[in-house]
Parts: structure tokens; sequence; C-alpha cells
């Protein structure tokens, strides 16, 4: 055996760089906990609003805050005035006609 303060089966490594590795070890560990200790998307339930007319909806907190503000009301007015400005002159024509006779489907098969 040699002696002195090294084992003769691991070669030396500078202390700063062992401080570096343990540091990164302990972040990569931190990150991984991080990762594992999140709930999964199975355990989170969607929430369940009922939607009403002329109330908004907020989800900015995380969370449905239903509402019935005036503002809300005047900036839901004029969006809907907006839209059917809009809308006013668009029309969809009818469904054009199909091609060739519909096949008939033969029993027992």
């Amino acid at each position: 055996m040699r002696p002195g303060r090294h084992c003769p089966t691991i070669p030396a490594v500078e202390k700063r760089r062992a401080i570096t590795l343990a540091l990164a070890t302990a972040e990569a560990i931190a990150a991984l906990w991080a990762y594992v200790s999140q709930p999964g998307p199975s355990s989170r339930k969607p929430a369940v609003v009922p939607i009403q007319d002329g109330q908004t909806i907020d989800f900015s907190q995380g969370h449905p805050v239903v509402s019935d503000r005036a503002a809300d009301k005047a900036r839901m007015d004029a969006a809907l005035k907006q839209i059917d400005e809009a809308t006013r002159d668009v029309t969809f024509s009818a469904a054009p006609p199909a091609v060739g006779p519909t096949p008939t489907p033969t029993p027992g098969k």
C-alpha cells in the first residue's frame, strides 16, 4: 500500500472538481425529486362550471371565477356587435346534391 492520503484504487481528484461534481449530483437529484413529486394529470379533475348567459368566467387565477360585472357586460355587448357587423353579409349555400344514387345495403351480409 502506498502511504499518504490517496487511495490506490481511486485517482486523486482535485478538491474543486470534487465540489463541482457533488453540486451537480445534488442538483440532478433535486430536479428528479421535483419532477417525480408532481401530481400526474389523472389526479387533477377539471373544474365543472355551468355556462350562464350574460356572465363571464375568468380562469386567470388558475380556477374558474364566475362574475357578472357591468364592465364585462359592456365588453361582451361590444364584441357581439362587432361579430354581428362582420357576419352580416355572410351566407351559406345549401349542401350540393349527392353525385349518383346512394347504395343500399343488401340484407343478410
